[in-house]
């Protein structure tokens, strides 16, 4: 099933759920934006217990920035050894 992306009125939030990491994306559904996370197009969340899963927006401007050939504007470190790989 698929559910519709809804944007948000005023700023885009430094923290996002995956509805809102959808629309800030500009996916056509959240349904969509789990299947590009699972490519590995987008970021993995940061998950936590007892918090939602997250999506930080720099992360995901990264890595908009890095598939269209630009060096992204902010040197996040990796949080995990294969992604230093």
């Amino acid at each position: 099933m698929s559910r519709k992306v809804n944007y948000p009125s005023g700023a885009w939030p430094t923290e996002m759920r995956a509805e809102t990491a959808a629309a800030y994306c500009d996916e056509p559904s959240v349904d969509a934006f789990h299947s590009k996370v699972k490519m590995g197009l987008y970021p993995r969340p940061c998950q936590q217990q007892g918090i939602l899963p997250k999506w930080h927006r720099a992360k995901l401007d990264q890595a908009i920035a890095l598939r269209h050939g630009l060096l992204p504007e902010v040197d996040l470190m990796a949080e995990d050894v294969a992604e230093l790989i």
